[in-house]
């Protein structure tokens, strides 16, 4: 029996991950609510700090600082670093060597892009959070015409507007069964949407009609352009109704013909939907798996379960490691160190079964690690 495939000179290309912020001195209670998605607050002040994720991650942080692995070493480690030298630390340790970043979320309280980009040291690619977009939009515009059009007008040209792709948080806020609604019936909604702006100067776009038209509209973009679109599946906030998250709930969207040029990117490995989400990029052209070491926030063997699941039927060339790091940059540097560890221990299991030789293996992990998102996403130059 060999043993892991030794991934830890690959540098990762973090192709979904958020901004961090802009404060990193914090009190252990504001910390431990960094690792959790519940709401709840006593989960994110009390709770959360007792999950096999949030012990590994605490101890790991130690040894990075040289200091105890309790919360008071590690928190005052941390805040003896001005944030862009601990964001340039930890990606440094991490060799991240390019991040895809959706800007919209946090939307406040974020180091700013330039700072985050210099910081971090590598190149970066940004991605147009669809639902906040289309908030705006509404927002701004009083007729339903005119709507749709300054929608198609805006993405008509996403690459020379800044952004490298497209990203969906449909599930958070009417499901993935995006579905085509008569003319009528989105105008209704549109009106039912306006009504929320004159009440409260703005609108959280859970109407069903109108949210899925407007999507429409951003796939054919997005397939003129061939640009990838991300799509948040599965484990959140009890914001997202896991029911309605399976990435099952997209199958009108891949049977469009017309989508076909649009790649999508099921996030979070879907999990716990990581087989059906596997299955899906086995089976669709375009359609690609993202493999999430951060969040969710797993044990170890859970991570390489996800992993074992997602490599037992998607072409290597369909998967792509993150972190879905956000807010702390320990998520983003965690996840790396914690995807070359899965992604090579399953690749030795691998080896060890007859499925691959040893030169395959490495190969499949250098692809899922960097050079697949190096492509997908445009990157200029080369990953190397």
């Amino acid at each position: 029996m060999g043993g892991p495939v030794d991934l830890t000179g690959v540098a990762v290309v973090d192709q979904h991950c958020h901004a961090v912020a802009a404060r990193q001195d914090m009190d252990p209670a504001t910390w431990r609510g960094c690792f959790t998605e519940a709401p709840d607050p006593r989960t994110r002040a009390e709770d959360a700090a007792h999950t096999a994720f949030y012990r590994r991650l605490l101890r790991a942080t130690a040894a990075f600082h040289g200091v105890a692995a309790t919360e008071e070493a590690v928190l005052a480690a941390r805040a003896r670093l001005q944030v862009d030298a601990l964001v340039a630390a930890l990606f440094a340790d991490a060799a991240i060597a390019g991040i895809v970043v959706d800007t919209g979320f946090p939307d406040r309280g974020s180091v700013r892009p330039e700072a985050f980009a210099a910081a971090a040291g590598t190149r970066r690619l940004t991605l147009l959070r669809l639902e906040v977009f289309f908030q705006r939009l509404v927002a701004e515009h009083a007729g339903y015409d005119d709507l749709t059009a300054a929608v198609r007008a805006a993405l008509a040209d996403v690459r020379a507007g800044g952004h490298a792709g497209l990203k969906s948080i449909a599930a958070y806020r009417t499901g993935l069964a995006v579905e085509r609604w008569p003319e009528d019936d989105a105008r209704a909604a549109f009106a039912a949407a306006r009504a929320e702006v004159a009440r409260t100067g703005a609108v959280r776009l859970g109407h069903k009609p109108l949210l899925d038209t407007l999507l429409h509209l951003a796939f054919a973009a997005a397939a003129a352009q061939e640009l990838p679109v991300q799509f948040h599946v599965g484990y959140g906030d009890p914001d997202a109704d896991l029911r309605a998250a399976s990435p099952l709930q997209l199958r009108a969207v891949l049977e469009e013909p017309a989508y076909r040029a649009m790649p999508v990117v099921l996030l979070h490995g879907c999990w716990p939907y990581v087989r059906e989400g596997g299955y899906l990029a086995s089976v669709y052209g375009n359609v690609h798996l993202d493999l999430s070491y951060a969040v969710p926030f797993l044990s170890t063997a859970e991570q390489r379960e996800m992993t074992r699941a997602a490599f037992g039927v998607t072409p290597t060339t369909r998967l792509l490691y993150s972190s879905d790091g956000v807010r702390v940059p320990e998520l983003h540097w965690l996840g790396a160190a914690a995807g070359r560890a899965a992604i090579g221990a399953v690749l030795g299991e691998l080896v060890a079964d007859g499925d691959l030789d040893a030169d395959e293996a490495r190969r499949a992990g250098e692809r899922v690690l960097r050079d697949n998102a190096w492509r997908l996403y445009g990157f200029p130059g080369s990953p190397g």
